[in-house]
């Protein structure tokens, strides 16, 4: 190694955002010492762009086994968010308590309605999704008002959400405590293959290591071309803004639009853009989110926005996750996911025992590039 550091891997992961984090700290924990290469704080990183919502009820509509994915790993959280609670002292503020949807107008809401009884059909027993009237809804949000035009709209227990730095401190602290280690400011610019290493190189020296994970977003094509893995993933912009403290507890997120945090604290957003590299603010998306929010919870007019910020989220080619190990270079992997907090729990307990040898846990299997593959040639 010629970087001055004298860490001995077992696998290396490039990227050390909540994907890279979650499978490191279950390669850890399942004995093996882990390295994770991760770029600048400055780099286009999706961990600082997201909610950190844990949601099923509006995942997998025209993929069943994305539903499944998500569904499983929500079943893992409580034990995922407990184990990193006792073993780092850190609590990631884990809560199941479930998502509300609040669709404005009479025609959104019966298209809403429509969508969840579809939703029910298709995925069976597992999905749980109440559609409520505006009475129902009040008596949940409790002194939370309701807007004029909210006619309706729907409530899912299976949705749950963390707060993402607690969430990202307790990983980073527990790969730490369990032998691994995490540089910062190490982007890798190329890789190679030699003797049954992979080695990682960037101006600040080489690691090398038997097994090499990619989960570094959206650098992620490029790094997985030197190992003989071609995947295409874009951009989405998602613009949010922070509210002051508010006394007003809002007791359930609402889907795609606001969750307050656990010291009060209202996040709102997330817009969807496509708009290339470009992680600015634009006052036209703040303010449509802003308008959005008041429309179906007039109490935020008078609440004081903090601070805006946005981020680049990477996505595939169909918006689903892609688990791909190369067939050239066998030993090389590529993780990439728009849901990193949903899928976080089962990041940590079914990908270490693929990457370590073992076989790919049947969840995973319908989510390689092969489907990208057969669908181009369809």
């Amino acid at each position: 190694m010629t970087n001055g550091n004298q860490q001995k891997a077992d696998v290396l992961i490039v990227g050390g955002g909540v994907v890279g984090a979650s499978i490191a700290y279950g390669l850890a924990a399942e004995g093996a010492r882990v390295g994770v290469l991760d770029a600048e704080d400055s780099d286009f990183s999706a961990s600082r762009g997201n909610f950190g919502m844990i949601s099923i009820s509006n995942k997998g509509f025209n993929n069943l086994a994305y539903f499944r994915l998500s569904y499983a790993s929500s079943r893992l959280w409580p034990e995922f968010a407990s184990t990193l609670r006792e073993q780092t002292g850190i609590d990631p503020a884990f809560d199941l308590k479930g998502k509300i949807y609040l669709p404005v107008g009479d025609a959104e809401f019966a298209a809403h309605a429509e969508k969840v009884a579809e939703y029910a059909r298709r995925v069976g027993a597992d999905y749980r999704h109440d559609i409520l009237n505006r009475a129902d809804l009040q008596q949940l949000l409790g002194n939370v008002r309701l807007g004029e035009r909210v006619a309706g709209g729907s409530f899912s227990p299976l949705d749950g959400l963390a707060e993402p730095l607690r969430l990202y401190s307790g990983l980073i602290n527990a790969i730490r405590r369990h032998g691994g280690w995490v540089l910062r400011d190490h982007r890798v610019g190329s890789i190679e293959h030699q003797g049954g290493m992979f080695t990682a190189h960037g101006q600040w020296g080489s690691l090398s290591a038997p097994r090499l994970v990619i989960a570094s977003g959206l650098g992620t094509p490029d790094l997985a071309s030197q190992v003989g893995i071609s995947v295409k993933v874009r951009p989405q912009r998602g613009q949010m803004m922070v509210t002051e403290r508010v006394e007003q507890s809002f007791p359930y997120p609402i889907s795609g639009l606001l969750r307050q945090n656990p010291e009060g604290t209202i996040m709102i957003g997330v817009s969807t853009e496509e708009v290339g590299y470009d992680d600015r603010t634009t006052v036209s998306v703040l303010k449509s989110l802003a308008m959005k929010a008041v429309e179906r919870l007039p109490a935020l007019r008078s609440v004081h926005i903090n601070r805006c910020w946005a981020a680049l989220r990477p996505r595939t080619e169909d918006g689903y996750p892609v688990y791909q190990e190369s067939r050239e270079y066998p030993g090389a992997f590529v993780i990439t996911c728009h849901s990193g907090i949903t899928l976080a729990a089962l990041h940590r307990r079914l990908l270490p025992k693929w990457i370590l040898g073992g076989r790919k846990d049947a969840l995973l299997e319908p989510f390689g590039l092969g489907r990208l593959q057969n669908a181009s040639a369809a």
